[in-house]
């Protein structure tokens, strides 16, 4: 695992050998607030190496669920197997917008909470990325953004994030909302960890 921490990972025997690195001796996992899962294979000071998968059926989302959200890190994302929508937003404080941000406020054992401020802005979608297996797609720190895969279809990322010294990230949610969100971010057991792994690399093309 230490030769891959980098995002080093470049030809499909490597791929394959990390799912079967992963297959036998699974981290812990856990499900996005946006409906996929999670799987941290290294950290360190200069930021993270991720699994992220989306398996066809039965994905978990937050409640409630807001897509659209920045990040504290630059994210570069390999996608390994199926197709990943990358929609880019351009949001702007606006004193008439009809939308708030939140900001994200992590606690212990897969806990955060979103903690609604005063900041009202408006939200304009720009034009979508459909990055397909093979390909890279890049979100820097502070760009707001929203992941999606196809309902039914598989869909796995290899995710590496670069840590800025942002504060902390936000989530565009309505100007009605409540003051304080809590989420939990729902574990996942090993054996649904091993039979998506078992997908991603039948997958792999």
């Amino acid at each position: 695992m230490a030769r891959l921490r980098r995002d080093e990972v470049v030809t499909r025997d490597e791929l394959r050998a990390l799912l079967g690195e992963l297959w036998d001796r699974p981290p812990p996992a856990a499900w996005h607030p946006t409906g996929f899962v999670v799987l941290e294979l290294h950290r360190d000071a200069r930021g993270a190496l991720r699994l992220h998968l989306w398996p066809p059926a039965g994905r978990e989302q937050g409640r409630p669920c807001w897509p659209v959200h920045d990040h504290v890190w630059h994210l570069s994302s390999r996608v390994l197997c199926g197709a990943v929508h990358s929609h880019g937003y351009a949001v702007e404080d606006e004193p008439e917008g009809d939308a708030l941000l939140y900001a994200v406020e992590y606690g212990r054992e897969r806990r955060s909470c979103m903690r609604r401020s005063e900041r009202r802005v408006s939200v304009h979608a720009c034009t979508p990325q459909r990055t397909e297996a093979g390909g890279r797609y890049a979100v820097p720190a502070g760009e707001f953004h929203a992941s999606r895969v196809e309902a039914g279809e598989l869909a796995a990322t290899l995710v590496l994030t670069t840590r800025t010294e942002r504060a902390h990230p936000w989530v565009v949610g309505p100007a009605d909302g409540p003051a304080l969100v809590p989420v939990l971010r729902p574990s996942v057991s090993e054996a649904r960890v091993r039979s998506m792994l078992d997908e991603v690399d039948a997958a792999l093309v």
